[in-house]
């Protein structure tokens, strides 16, 4: 039987590493290796953005 627990998932750029961003998700607890939790984060990640939790401060182009 799984309760839920709070999570942190911290998300690193690949080519950058020093930037990243942490947030934290309830996902089902003991852990299980056949849940995704990284699936899990994700989606979580992106109902954050959607919900306006975490906001776009500034779009600007990159000088190549």
């Amino acid at each position: 039987m799984y309760s839920h627990k709070y999570f942190r998932a911290t998300f690193v750029d690949a080519a950058v590493p020093d930037m990243q961003i942490t947030i934290e998700f309830e996902a089902p607890y003991p852990v299980d290796e056949g849940i995704n939790y990284s699936k899990i984060a994700v989606d979580s990640f992106k109902a954050l953005v959607r919900e306006g939790h975490i906001k776009i401060r500034n779009i600007e182009p990159i000088e190549t």
